[in-house]
């Protein structure tokens, strides 16, 4: 008798989404410099609608690879564009621009036309790539500036560190989507709990982004 997945496991990433969508809502409360923010918060509540919509069509054994496919593609091309509007360098801002058009234009070509009913490997893979890129530029960026800033309460910081730690490992997993679809249903339970806890931390960056600019108030040491 075949094993499945367990359907705990289908609740984890909904749940975590949901958290940071909450998270996100601060912004509103307590508005901040950084305009982008705003988007990424009305972000978030759509992909917290998504993430339980896939989940559930995953546990009823539907298939969800359109679904997948469009998702992952509008997110990478979203991720690449808050990237953009999180480095200062104008040149840099222009490059991202021109990727974050392209990219979703190469990502339908390929997901209709040549890896049709498939997880689309190779644009999402060329997408993870990109955001590595523009996350290493963030830093790079971030450690020839002149001035010293305070890293730990800047939404731009923990996003982009959220991003590359994610992308690094989560890349060669979905490059080798079709090779792991052979593999025994222990080792993919266990490859989905390790995706689940990269989803947790990325979902949980993104929830200090939100919180590190909140101001607090500072007790009185003296009346």
């Amino acid at each position: 008798m075949q094993q499945h997945i367990p359907n705990y496991l289908f609740y984890i990433m909904p749940m975590a989404a949901g958290i940071a969508f909450l998270m996100s809502l601060t912004i509103f409360f307590q508005p901040a410099k950084e305009r982008y923010l705003k988007y990424f918060s009305f972000f978030l509540l759509a992909n917290w609608i998504v993430e339980m919509v896939s989940n559930y069509l995953a546990m009823a054994k539907i298939n969800n690879i359109m679904l997948n496919n469009m998702d992952t593609m509008l997110v990478v091309t979203f991720e690449l564009w808050l990237v953009r509007e999180i480095v200062y360098r104008k040149m840099a801002k222009k490059v991202l621009f021109y990727i974050v058009v392209c990219y979703p234009l190469f990502s339908l070509i390929n997901i209709f036309f040549i890896q049709r009913g498939d997880f689309h490997t190779t644009s999402y893979s060329l997408g993870c790539l990109l955001i590595v890129l523009a996350c290493i530029y963030y830093f790079l960026e971030l450690f020839q500036q002149n001035y010293s800033v305070a890293l730990g309460r800047q939404p731009g910081f923990w996003i982009c560190s959220g991003l590359l730690f994610y992308y690094c490992c989560t890349f060669p997993l979905y490059g080798l989507t079709k090779l792991m679809a052979a593999l025994p249903v222990v080792i993919m339970q266990n490859l989905v709990i390790i995706l689940d806890v990269l989803n947790i931390f990325l979902y949980l960056s993104f929830s200090i982004a939100f919180l590190c600019r909140l101001k607090t108030r500072k007790s009185m040491s003296s009346f």
